[in-house]
């Protein structure tokens, strides 16, 4: 490998040169076409630029002061919610609780960022606890079968059942003879 890059020389070639090669190279129209778009590109920017420049030349000062605290407001405005984004990032993991929930955290004061992701950890753990509240919680007992019988048949089925191989999920097929 080092015997290639000793082999690479550097070839200075003049302007005409260098368009004499790309024309052997069968380049030239796409060597053309690049060189109109970057020209086209270069020279509208400049534009830009220059109109730019001409309507902030053409305001007076106080003019040019307002333009510049309203670029330095919109550049805290963007710096401040970004800052707001990370500390409710950071206080949701702190928290144990996953930065998706950032959506439903709406703060624009950095003092209270704690304050809102609490209560919305509190919130989020009060919807699961009465959901489990009403697990537990449930309709009436269960009917204990009919009267007399104490579910008694009910349960001799089952082990026969089980102790016969007839219950899904049971490895051993079992043989129980009466």
């Amino acid at each position: 490998m080092g015997n290639e890059n000793q082999n690479k020389e550097k070839i200075e070639l003049s302007d005409q040169e260098f368009l004499e090669a790309v024309k052997t190279a069968g380049l030239d129209k796409n060597f053309k076409s690049y060189l109109q778009k970057e020209g086209d590109r270069r020279l509208t920017e400049g534009l830009k630029t220059y109109q730019k420049n001409q309507e902030t030349k053409n305001f007076s000062d106080s003019e040019k002061i307002i333009n510049l605290e309203n670029e330095l407001k919109e550049l805290k405005g963007t710096m401040t919610k970004k800052d707001i984004e990370t500390q409710i990032k950071l206080e949701l993991k702190a928290q144990n609780l996953s930065e998706g929930l950032i959506k439903y955290i709406r703060v624009d004061d950095l003092s209270k960022i704690a304050e809102s992701v609490t209560d919305l950890k509190n919130d989020l753990l009060k919807i699961e606890q009465d959901k489990i509240d009403l697990a537990l919680k449930g309709d009436a007992p269960p009917v204990k079968g009919l009267p007399g019988n104490s579910g008694d048949s009910t349960l001799e089925t089952y082990v026969e059942n089980k102790n016969a191989g007839k219950i899904a999920g049971n490895p051993f097929a079992g043989k129980l003879e009466k």
